[in-house]
């Protein structure tokens, strides 16, 4: 799992998940190399630019992830998955649309 993470979080667009939010966010966070979080801040990638791999917002555009990105994030398999999935995640009565000290509490124990 952790491996195949790290590379789907090494290509240009994967700064797209950061600006999901939530328990996304926080993997990507996790296990993103260094360069994940100034690649966010810097915009669109190179995917959205040259090979148009876009999210459309009117004018605007932004690196898009598919929902096996996503699935594959979440370590999401035939058998069940590694952390909630996204409907889950925003259903749980802890999260409140930001990350708290007791989010990072409970992500700290799953990694355990």
């Amino acid at each position: 799992y952790e491996s195949r993470v790290r590379a789907l979080l090494c290509y240009p667009y994967a700064r797209r998940f950061l600006t999901v939010g939530g328990i996304v966010w926080r993997i990507a966070l996790h296990y993103g190399p260094s360069s994940l979080l100034p690649a966010a801040l810097s915009g669109p990638s190179t995917d959205a630019y040259i090979h148009y791999h876009v999210d459309h917002a009117g004018p605007c555009i932004d690196d898009t992830v598919s929902q096996a990105d996503i699935n594959l994030l979440l370590g999401l398999t035939s058998q069940g998955s590694f952390w909630p999935t996204l409907d889950n995640w925003t259903k749980a009565q802890k999260w409140h649309g930001e990350w708290s000290s007791e989010n990072e509490v409970w992500f700290q124990n799953r990694l355990r």
